[in-house]
């Protein structure tokens, strides 16, 4: 059986409240509900620091989900926030993962929602204990390609001497290209490889997110991308070994 998590939930639509309510508590989640952007800070004000994950609509009637993100953010940075919404394009899909963690569209598969929610309070709580560095030393062992290293006993990423500051995703999808340096990748194996490790769904538009935030990361500087995309299939690291 899995852990209990305390959930704040922020929707306004009632029905889709109290089932959703119901659905997460039968997996033994705890839901507390409020149903705007007021009654979201006073409920944090006076529990903010019991709650494991924020459930949270963006269209709300008395402001923006987005910015009521922020303000939790910057209540308690490592809260992870889950953005539930029917806006499902991919600007707003990069919007959301931009403040938030994670995006789920509605409508929703219940199953998937509550292994997002697991998975990413798991990921916060991996996150604490191995804080990001910005420098480190020699690097010792590990998979190299060229100046790109990954040190997976301490799931670190580097450039050089530099350490990157990946999120869970990012360094997962970095960690299976190191793997498969040379070698076309498809979406679908990504998407999946995604899936078997953190429990939660990936989708097309979430996997071409975090493969945008990858690139920016490990292209920082370089006239040609490190991974190739390879149109109508999927993406290849390129070796960067002299």
């Amino acid at each position: 059986m899995q852990e209990s998590r305390k959930v704040l939930f922020i929707e306004d639509d009632d029905t889709l409240a109290m089932g959703t309510s119901y659905a997460l508590s039968s997996e033994g989640i705890d839901v507390t509900r409020v149903s705007d952007c007021a009654g979201a800070k006073t409920c944090w004000r006076r529990q903010g620091d019991q709650f494991d994950l924020v459930l949270l609509d963006v269209m709300l009637p008395d402001g923006d989900g987005f910015a009521l993100c922020e303000w939790f953010k910057g209540e308690r940075e490592d809260i992870p926030v889950i953005f539930l919404t029917a806006l499902e394009d991919e600007g707003n899909v990069v919007h959301g993962l931009q403040y938030g963690d994670d995006y789920v569209t509605k409508p929703f598969r219940t199953k998937e929602l509550i292994a997002r929610i697991y998975a990413n309070t798991r990921k916060a709580g991996r996150e604490k204990l191995v804080p990001v560095q910005k420098e480190t030393g020699t690097f010792n062992g590990g998979y190299n390609n060229g100046e790109l290293r990954l040190d997976e006993d301490t799931m670190s990423a580097y450039r050089g001497q530099l350490r990157m500051e990946l999120t869970l995703s990012e360094y997962r999808l970095f960690q299976v290209f190191m793997h498969h340096i040379g070698q076309i990748l498809t979406r679908e194996q990504l998407m999946e490889r995604l899936w078997s490790v953190d429990e939660a769904f990936v989708d097309d538009n979430t996997l071409s997110v975090y493969m945008r935030r990858l690139r920016q990361k490990l292209d920082a500087g370089r006239e040609i991308s490190c991974i190739t995309t390879i149109r109508g299939v999927g993406y290849r690291m390129e070796s960067l070994k002299e």
